[in-house]
């Protein structure tokens, strides 16, 4: 779970329209003689004009530095990531497994798809677990994985679930491990290879 701060978001959204208001009030307006109903008709100009902002935010200019952390509180996670998987199938004799995710976040959601030699994955649900104070930075999914038709009769569709931890906001590794609905666990190293900008 992520502790957003309500009351910096409710500044920010107010303050923002303030200062748009004030821009366009002082662009259109002779301030000798002010016309009050062209200051009235400027509210809904403003109002168009914070929702298109606001929706560049969303979609895109979360990810700038700048508003690292007062105002977002998840790192980008965006992009490739390479690694390996240790099971503790076969009493843990089987070789590590090299992995490939691919990660999209956008402001309010996040999906990973995960590929190695013999299946596929995509996460049904996915959300990030931040406790400043505990100093906790995590990613959790849940997630189907199709294995290739040829090896089902070792290796069946399942359901299984991952835990990743990671450190500050320019995230480049991250460790953790998985378990899954055939009762098999097992850790997970990935390092960063491409961010999406």
């Amino acid at each position: 779970m992520v502790r957003h701060n309500i009351r910096v978001f409710a500044f920010a959204i107010i303050g923002l329209a303030f200062f748009v208001y004030a821009i366009i009030f002082l662009i259109t307006q002779n301030l000798e003689s002010i016309d009050f109903q062209k200051a009235l008709s400027h509210i809904s100009t403003t109002i168009s004009i914070n929702i298109i902002i606001w929706m560049v935010f969303i979609s895109w200019a979360w990810k700038l530095k700048i508003f690292y952390s007062w105002l977002v509180q998840t790192p980008n996670l965006s992009g490739t990531w390479k690694g390996k998987i240790k099971s503790n199938w076969n009493e843990g004799k089987t070789k590590s497994i090299p992995t490939e995710i691919i990660i999209k976040q956008d402001f309010f959601n996040i999906s990973v798809r995960i590929k190695t030699e013999e299946s596929v994955s995509h996460s049904i649900s996915s959300s990030f677990n931040i406790d400043k104070d505990s100093n906790v930075q995590q990613l959790f999914y849940s997630y189907l994985n199709t294995p290739k038709a040829g090896i089902r009769e070792r290796s069946a569709i399942h359901y299984g679930s991952t835990l990743l931890n990671f450190d500050g906001f320019k995230v480049d590794k991250m460790t953790g491990e998985y378990w899954t609905s055939r009762e098999t666990t097992g850790e997970i190293e990935l390092k960063r290879v491409k961010q999406k900008k």
